[in-house]
């Protein structure tokens, strides 16, 4: 009977920490540098801004995707650091872009007489808490404006 009563409280335990969780929203790209100036493959860091529409707070494990502006391929990023991502807030996770070299060339000239582009990012990143981790896709379309990313 004790074991009965101890499986049954932990189920109730592990079914209300499983509540519905809201995909975190991206926001924009902030405070892009340069990384590493290797010619056959440059890096830029950045940071994405986003906000935790959940009451609880999570840890970001790690992530990774790809990056489009203005409908060229611009590279691919990863996340490899843990981030505390608190409840109801805003946090910024920190980006590593691979560029493709070739692509960023060939468009740079377009770029340059622009003051908004058209940023698009896919992916998806491991986030949870006290164990149960799973996969968030990050899916993002949207305007930026040039001037405000290299602040």
């Amino acid at each position: 009977m004790k074991k009965i009563f101890i499986l049954s409280l932990a189920s109730l335990f592990l079914f209300s920490s499983c509540r519905s969780f809201k995909d975190p929203v991206f926001d924009r790209i902030e405070n892009v540098e340069m990384g590493s100036l290797n010619i056959t493959k440059p890096v830029i860091t950045l940071q994405m801004k986003c906000f935790n529409p959940n009451n609880r707070s999570a840890i970001l494990k790690n992530g990774e995707g790809d990056a489009w502006i203005d409908s060229s391929y611009l590279g691919h990023f990863t996340i490899d650091s843990a981030i505390n991502i608190p409840a109801n807030s805003d946090f910024r996770i920190p980006v590593s872009l691979a560029l493709d070299i070739k692509s960023v060339l060939q468009n740079s000239m377009a770029l340059i007489s622009k003051e908004q582009v058209n940023i698009k990012v896919s992916g998806k990143v491991k986030a949870g808490r006290k164990g149960f981790y799973k996969n968030v896709p990050i899916n993002y379309e949207g305007p930026q404006n040039l001037k405000e990313l290299f602040r």
